[in-house]
Formats: C-alpha cells, structure tokens, sequence
C-alpha cells in the first residue's frame, strides 16, 4: 500500500500541540476582548465648553482683567 506524503505529514501531527495552539489562541483572544472592553467601560471625562464671549466672562468674573 502506497502512502502520500501528504497523508504522512496528516497523521504524523500532534494531537497535544493543536491544542496548545488552540487554547493560546483562544487566551489571545480573551485577552484582546478584555482589554477592549476595559478601555470602552472608562469614563470619557471632556473639558466643559464656556458660552458667552471674552467680554461677558470678564465682566462675570471668569477671567482676571
């Protein structure tokens, strides 16, 4: 009976090793997720726009003269 290379390199592989990639890339990717999620969870803390313009906040008191 003739054999392929092929079919020799298919049953030659590490059943242990596909795993361990398995579970690594699944780790990655977990990881990757997380990570997203945590920078999406913080808060977005933005400068507050003043109205009005120089001359009111002046006279307001906002702004020394």
């Amino acid at each position: 009976m003739k054999r392929s290379t092929y079919r020799l390199l298919v049953q030659s592989e590490e059943k242990s090793r596909n795993i361990l990639e398995t579970a690594l890339y699944a780790l990655f990717a977990i990881s990757a997720a997380a990570a997203i999620w945590q920078f999406a969870e913080q808060p977005a803390i933005l400068p507050q726009q003043e109205t009005g313009s120089m001359v009111e906040q002046q006279a307001q008191g906002r702004f020394p003269s």
